[in-house]
């Protein structure tokens, strides 16, 4: 059986992606959308820094960045 990836910044799960997002979301969040192959979402991420917000609110209700990620 195949093991399923951690959610959240690079796997490493909710509660140190919520820490991660609070001080560094912006450049993160554009980082793992690119690891994700989402260029348009690392894009868009790059151009509009308020996506880290998005991205700390989707972090705390679905546990993983949902929003072009």
């Amino acid at each position: 059986m195949a093991k399923s990836r951690a959610k959240g910044y690079f796997g490493l799960g909710q509660i140190i992606s919520l820490i991660l997002c609070f001080f560094l979301g912006w450049p993160l969040g554009v980082i793992e959308r690119l690891l994700r192959g989402k260029i348009l979402g690392a894009i868009l991420a790059l151009i509009f820094p308020i996506f880290w917000l998005i991205d700390f609110i989707t972090l705390i209700l679905f546990r993983d960045l949902t929003i072009l990620a």
